[in-house]
């Protein structure tokens, strides 16, 4: 039977794998499903998406493009400080 929802492709770091598939077995659950509920309450943190409500904030244009412009710069920080860890591991 057809579904309505969108399938999402996602492939995660080794690391982020492992800590998935401990969530899965912990509690019982696909690791479609712990994806499911991290990213919904990623959203609902940043203030997106209410996860009480299932409703989604209206952001407007201006709103939306500082928000990329802040996750990326907040991305860009990310890989500096990954890129740090693994110079200091090897």
């Amino acid at each position: 039977m057809p579904t309505k929802k969108k399938r999402v492709g996602f492939i995660p770091r080794d690391d982020v794998m492992k800590i998935i598939d401990k969530l899965s077995l912990e509690n019982n659950l696909s690791n479609s499903k712990i994806i499911s509920i991290l990213v919904e309450e990623a959203l609902d943190k940043r203030g997106i998406f209410n996860k009480k409500t299932g409703e989604t904030t209206n952001l407007k244009k201006s709103d939306t493009d500082n928000f990329d412009s802040e996750t990326y710069k907040k991305f860009l920080t990310f890989l500096k400080f990954q890129k740090m860890m693994d110079d200091y591991n090897n």
